[in-house]
C-alpha cells in the first residue's frame, strides 16, 4: 500500500500562482476485532498495521503477554485485523467508562477512564542516560525520516537504550505511533521497563498515560508537555524532556536520571 501520493496543487508565492503536484501522506482506516468482536476502527498511515493493533489492544489491556495472543489475521484488501486472545469481557466496556479520581491517591491530576486507572502504576526504574543520548534521540527523527522531510505530514516516534535506535514508527496519528512502537516491542519480546522513547510531537495527558501502559521510564519529545501530562508523570515517575531540538531541551520531572555529561 502506498504510504504517499501525489495530488494536483496550486503554490502561492507572493503574488505568483503556479500549477505543480505535492507528495501527501495515505491515510486508511483499519478495523480491529478480539474474538470476533469488533473493538475499534483507526485512522491511520498505511504501515506496521499489525504492530497497531497489537499496539491498541495492549494499552487498552485486552492482551497483557505473549501467551495471551493466540493468533492474528490480516485481510489489507479490507484493512481487516482478526486477532484471537485470552477472553476479556468487560474491556470494551471499561475503554469508555468515565472515572473521575486522583491519580495515585493524590491530588494533582486524575484519571478520565476506568482502564487507565487500572492499567498505570509508578515507574521505579533507577535508569539515567546522559544529555548527549537525549540530543541523539531527539535528532535522530529529523534526520532519518525522509516521508517527513517529504510530506511533513506525519508524527513519528522511536524505542532506544544504551544509544542504540531499536525501534521507529510514524503514522499521521500521535496515539498511534506509540501503538504501533508498543506492538513492535511485544513482537519483538522487549521489556521496555529500562528503555527511552523520543517523540516528534507534543505531550498530552493522553500520550504521556500510554507511555506509563509502557512501562517507560523516560519520554523525550521535540514539543512541549501539557500541565496535566506534567501532572501525571509527577505522579507516575516519568522523566519527561521536551523541546528536544538540536543542542537544547528541557527536562520537566524527575531530572535525575539524566546526567550532565
Amino acid at each position: 500500500m502506498e504510504e504517499s501520493k501525489r495530488f494536483p496543487v496550486l503554490k502561492a508565492q507572493g503574488h505568483t500562482v503556479t500549477e505543480t503536484t505535492d507528495l501527501v501522506v495515505s491515510e486508511v482506516p483499519l478495523t480491529v476485532y478480539f474474538n470476533d468482536e469488533e473493538i475499534v476502527t483507526m485512522l491511520c498511515s498505511p504501515a506496521q498495521l499489525e504492530e497497531l493493533a497489537i499496539g491498541f489492544l495492549l494499552t487498552e489491556g485486552f492482551i497483557k503477554k505473549q501467551e495471551e495472543l493466540y493468533s492474528l489475521r490480516y485481510a489489507p484488501e479490507e484493512n481487516l485485523i482478526w486477532i484471537e486472545g485470552k477472553a476479556r469481557p468487560l474491556q470494551k466496556e471499561l475503554m469508555s467508562k468515565r472515572f473521575l479520581s486522583a491519580c495515585c491517591g493524590k491530588s494533582r491530576a486524575s484519571f478520565y477512564f476506568a482502564n487507565d486507572a487500572r492499567l498505570v502504576k509508578p515507574q521505579n526504574s533507577s535508569l539515567q542516560i546522559t544529555l548527549t543520548e537525549a540530543y541523539t534521540y531527539a535528532n535522530h527523527l529529523q534526520e532519518h525520516l525522509p516521508l517527513f522531510q517529504a510530506t511533513g505530514g506525519i508524527h513519528s516516534g522511536g524505542i532506544a537504550r544504551n544509544g542504540e535506535i531499536l525501534l521507529t514508527s510514524y503514522d499521521i496519528g500521535r496515539h498511534n505511533v506509540f501503538d504501533k512502537l508498543f506492538g513492535s516491542a511485544f513482537r519483538a519480546g522487549l521489556d521496555l521497563e529500562n528503555h527511552v522513547i523520543f517523540f516528534s510531537g507534543r505531550i498530552s495527558s493522553e500520550i504521556l498515560l500510554k507511555v506509563a501502559k509502557m512501562k517507560v521510564p523516560i519520554l523525550i519529545a521535540r514539543s512541549a508537555p501539557t500541565d496535566l501530562a506534567l501532572n501525571l508523570a509527577r505522579d507516575l515517575k516519568i522523566t519527561v524532556i521536551g523541546f528536544a531540538r538540536g543542542d537544547r531541551l528541557n527536562i520537566y520531572t524527575f531530572p535525575e536520571r539524566i546526567l550532565i555529561d
